[in-house]
């Protein structure tokens, strides 16, 4: 797991210790990019339309972003850390294009095993997070995802679980219909993608 962070750093610390605003945690597959996968190559990244300038926006308006991402392809031995961490460094060179000059972290698993306590829907990523940046706390924050273990990662650390119907989407808000995820409907609200989250509470 690494938490990287870039731009300004007098600027960085002025946002952490004055923004006053909820911390917005984001899974990455499904919600910033396309999801295709265990992605390894770079040159596959392809973010969904609007979600770059959603989190520019985000950042410009005072926002704590957080990334939080199960990579599960690194203990399937589908890629390595080098290969997430270099889509990671094109997705970060795009936000740059975008005008967002930073994020306050980013996160991600080896794997998405359940006894993985880093893995989603787990809470070690965000523990760990908000031990190495004091002034983050997720707690009654938003977290955006588009899978059950992200719903599920953001009532257990005390965020309100965001759904959009990108990625996998859509096929989450089929499986909250069952009677065994009633709970976790009735705290989820729904949007179309991270653009239109963003804009409502923007």
């Amino acid at each position: 797991m690494i938490d990287i962070y870039w731009g300004d750093t007098a600027n960085y610390l002025d946002t952490m210790h004055q923004s006053g605003k909820p911390v917005i945690g984001l899974d990455r597959d499904g919600v910033i990019n396309k999801d295709k996968g265990s992605i390894k190559d770079p040159s596959d990244l392809e973010p969904i339309e609007g979600s770059l300038e959603a989190i520019t926006k985000l950042k410009k308006m005072g926002y704590t972003v957080v990334i939080l991402s199960n990579q599960s392809g690194i203990s399937k031995g589908i890629m390595t850390p080098d290969d997430v961490d270099s889509v990671n460094q094109r997705l970060f060179r795009m936000l740059g294009e975008a005008g967002c000059n930073f994020i306050d972290g980013l996160y991600y698993s080896t794997s998405s095993n359940k006894k993985d306590y880093y893995a989603k829907p787990n809470v070690g990523m965000f523990e760990r997070c908000e031990k190495e940046n004091p002034n983050i706390r997720f707690k009654n924050g938003y977290f955006v995802g588009d899978k059950l273990t992200d719903l599920k990662a953001a009532i257990n650390v005390g965020a309100r679980p965001i759904l959009v119907r990108s990625g996998h989407g859509r096929e989450t808000e089929k499986l909250l219909d069952r009677h065994t995820y009633k709970k976790i409907k009735q705290k989820t609200t729904v949007y179309e993608t991270l653009a239109d989250f963003v804009f409502k509470i923007t």
